[in-house]
């Protein structure tokens, strides 16, 4: 029951980080998701400012950096990789919701464009490619996001807080730093590289699209995860275990 939950509080940064640390068994591979799940996203503000090109990035890092992580996975599997692919589906939803709002937007309202044909092209090398595109967006960028986000949620020990501030983490953190990351990107572009035009109606339907992203993230991270409260919240106090059915137990 959500009054059952424990209320996140401040913890000093020694303790917290302590405790972040026991509640990561493979440092390495927690590193290299991390890693991989953000690289999509990047390589797009790689891109638009000419520092290295996705093409680039997809051939000589994103695939060399999979094929490792799929060696561990079939070779040396980890409660983690079951946090990550629960991420995965969960990101590859929230995008797909993201989409409902977003394309009527587009091809109906005509309120802003669809810039993923050219994120396409230049994953490809192509001028444009939507098919590319949105396999990127889907794969790549909301599915990495949503990666990031469980298992740093797990690091952390999102599962004891109650449902509100597990949603407002997810709801924050496609925010920021990814709605900002965005913005910034494109307000920084270099001419005729910008993503869209950046205006009162482009900020506040992408503003829009992240947070219906970010609410469906924290609902697939609240009904997915481990209902053991033994993350940071529960420091200093006795862990109440929190039974939800079944689905994803992160890692011990």
């Amino acid at each position: 029951m959500e009054t059952e939950r424990q209320i996140p509080r401040s913890i000093p940064i020694p303790q917290l980080l302590g405790a972040m640390r026991n509640r990561i068994p493979d440092p390495f591979r927690f590193g290299l998701y991390l890693v991989l799940a953000s690289t999509p996203l990047l390589s797009i503000s790689g891109e638009v400012f000419g520092v290295v090109s996705m093409r680039t990035v997809s051939n000589l890092f994103l695939f060399p950096l999979l094929g490792t992580l799929a060696v561990l996975v079939v070779f040396k599997p980890d409660r983690m990789d079951r946090t990550a692919f629960a991420g995965f589906a969960w990101g590859l939803v929230a995008c797909a919701g993201y989409d409902f709002f977003r394309l009527p937007s587009v091809y109906v309202f005509h309120l802003w464009g669809d810039f993923f044909g050219r994120v396409g092209g230049w994953a490809t090398g192509a001028s444009s490619n939507y098919p590319a595109g949105y396999l990127w967006r889907y794969l790549g960028d909301g599915a990495g996001i949503g990666v990031v986000v469980f298992i740093l949620a797990a690091g952390i020990g999102v599962s004891s807080w109650p449902r509100r501030y597990v949603i407002g983490f997810t709801v924050a953190f496609a925010v920021f730093p990814v709605w900002a990351g965005l913005v910034l990107t494109d307000g920084l572009a270099p001419a005729g590289r910008a993503l869209f035009p950046l205006n009162a109606t482009t900020l506040a339907l992408s503003l829009a699209g992240h947070l219906i992203f970010g609410a469906i993230l924290g609902c697939g991270l609240w009904v997915s995860q481990d209902r053991d409260p033994s993350g940071f919240a529960g420091l200093g106090t006795k862990p109440t275990r929190v039974r939800r059915g079944p689905g994803w137990r992160g890692w011990p």
